[in-house]
C-alpha cells in the first residue's frame, strides 16, 4: 500500500501529484479544477493500492481517476449527487442514476 510511510514521498504542487522513490519521479494525477477532490482521490489511493499495482494500472494506459474506480472510488461531487437522488454512494449507485437519467430521456 501507499502506507503512511509512502506517503511522505507523494509530492507536487497543484495541480500535479507525484510519487518519489529511489530518485525515480512517477506521475500519479493531475487535478484540473482545483484542489477539491485532490484530497479524496489521494486518501483513497494510499489505503486501497500498493505503488506496484497502481502505476501498473496506469502503464496499460488507463487514467488515474478509472484506476480507483476499478477498486469502487467515487469522487466527492458524485457522492453529493447521489445523496441528493437517495441512492448509495458507490458505483452502483452512481450506474443507477445514470441509467435512470438514460431512461428519462429516452422517453
Amino acid at each position: 500500500m501507499f502506507v503512511a510511510a509512502n506517503f511522505e514521498n507523494l509530492t507536487g504542487r497543484d495541480p500535479y501529484v507525484f510519487y518519489n522513490h529511489n530518485g525515480e519521479r512517477k506521475f500519479v494525477a493531475r487535478f484540473k479544477y482545483g484542489t477539491g477532490g485532490k484530497a479524496d482521490f489521494l486518501r483513497f489511493l494510499v489505503k486501497n493500492f500498493t505503488p506496484a499495482e497502481y502505476f501498473g494500472k496506469i502503464a496499460q494506459g488507463l487514467p488515474p481517476l478509472k484506476v480507483l474506480e476499478e477498486k469502487g472510488y467515487v469522487s466527492p461531487t458524485i457522492k453529493r449527487m447521489l445523496k441528493q437522488h437517495g441512492l448509495p454512494q458507490t458505483q452502483e449507485g452512481f450506474k443507477i442514476m445514470i441509467d435512470r437519467q438514460i431512461a428519462r430521456r429516452a422517453a
